[in-house]
């Protein structure tokens, strides 16, 4: 992470140095040199004030500014201004400015900014953003950024950024974020997160996760204490809040939950609520069977302490259809043991759909609910033989018509 905030310096250097090539100054922290002005002003020339309180010009250069000041090209202040700046092209402060400012390209603060800015392209600051801050690409700070910042690409502030901030790329806080980032690609915080992560890819927190993020790709966090929420998959180091997505990952927990098609837990603990929960402790097996309804069936079920789910797929023959048709199946349901390693007793109920694969006078497609009962005897502690009874019902999707109702036997094998 570190190496990771090192480069978001690097490149926010970069485009500082690149923000002052629209004046031929460069912007200082205690000041610019003398350039060229092309202006009228009313001033302050007294020793020790040196102060503009109202300039319009083509391109001004002057020591301070506390009034309104309005350029057909640029308006560059030596030390700080308090007031309204306006340029076609490019406002720069060499120290502090507040008030607000517009320009059509950029404006540079080489210290602080407080207020209000709109820039074409850029706002930036050496170090620190107070205010509000509207651009066409990117709003920049050295440190931090503290209220509203809405950009076309991209909000960055090295260190802490916190307020609303809403970009069409990314925003991206080198090390603590607070407060609502909306992002249109993705949101970063190099440390803690407190607040909102909203993206459509990805939103990350080098830390921890104090809040809710939300996007419909993925979510990432070192530990999650709130909400990760996501279309695909969410991962933490450590969970200790929600997670909800297809996928959740965590290599640790503190009594956190997942809630998915897949969870994932690097440890025995937490709660997870899903079609495939994993654990260390999960058993993975291999189950094949046959019974008066699925002639031969292969199915991997996720075995926990007492509860399991089962992924399945067979090819059914005669209770059902005439002729051959295939099945896939997903069972959920409780063990609980009779004799310790030996012998369970299994109670589930499952969901089966069934392609008929063009049977005649049939639908094509139908499916079935099974609940089942079955006794499970290991003489051997990876080789497992089972018998089940149950009923199934088996209806159409259209209209949700009553096909078949059938009674359930099964017997198989299980290893692992």
């Amino acid at each position: 992470m570190k190496r990771h905030t090192n480069n978001i310096k690097v490149f926010l250097s970069a485009i500082l140095l690149a923000g002052t090539l629209f004046s031929p100054l460069y912007a200082q922290e205690y000041g610019l040199k003398k350039g060229r002005n092309i202006a009228l002003s009313i001033k302050n020339t007294k020793k020790g004030a040196n102060k503009t309180y109202l300039n319009l010009g083509v391109m001004s250069n002057y020591q301070n500014l506390n009034g309104a000041s309005i350029n057909i090209l640029s308006d560059v202040v030596h030390q700080r201004t308090s007031g309204f700046q306006m340029s076609g092209f490019v406002n720069i402060v060499g120290n502090r400015s507040s008030g607000m400012q517009v320009a059509g390209l950029a404006n540079i603060s080489g210290v602080k900014s407080h207020g209000l800015r709109i820039g074409g392209l850029f706002n930036i600051s050496g170090r620190s953003t107070y205010g509000a801050q509207f651009s066409g690409i990117g709003n920049l700070a050295g440190n931090d950024q503290k209220g509203l910042m809405f950009t076309g690409l991209i909000n960055m502030g090295t260190v802490k950024m916190s307020g609303f901030m809403f970009s069409g790329l990314a925003n991206i806080a080198g090390k603590e974020q607070k407060g609502v980032a909306i992002s249109g690609m993705t949101n970063v915080s190099g440390g803690d997160m407190y607040g909102v992560q909203l993206s459509s890819l990805m939103n990350i927190s080098g830390q921890s996760n104090k809040g809710l993020q939300l996007t419909a790709l993925s979510n990432v966090s070192v530990t999650n204490q709130g909400a990760q929420i996501s279309g695909l998959a969410n991962y933490s180091g450590d969970n200790k809040g929600m997670q909800l997505g297809l996928a959740n990952v965590s290599n640790k927990c503190s009594k956190g939950v997942q809630i998915g098609f897949l969870n994932m837990n690097g440890e025995n603990c937490g709660r997870q609520v899903g079609m495939i929960n994993i654990k260390p402790q999960t058993r993975i097996q291999l189950i094949v069977s046959g019974g008066n309804i699925n002639k031969t069936n292969v199915a991997v079920r996720f075995k926990n302490k007492m509860i399991y789910t089962q992924l399945g797929a067979g090819m059914i023959l005669g209770e059902i259809t005439d002729n051959i048709s295939v099945s896939a199946s997903y069972r959920t349901g409780l063990s609980f043991p009779l004799i310790k390693d030996r012998l369970d007793l299994n109670t589930d109920i499952g969901y089966s759909h069934i392609e008929t694969l063009g049977n005649a006078n049939t639908p094509d497609r139908l499916y079935s609910i099974q609940p089942r009962i079955s006794l499970e005897y290991n003489p051997l502690k990876k080789i497992g033989v089972f018998i089940a009874g149950g009923y199934s019902w088996t209806r159409t999707y259209k209209k949700n018509l009553a096909y078949s109702n059938n009674p359930l036997i099964e017997a198989g094998l299980v290893f692992f």
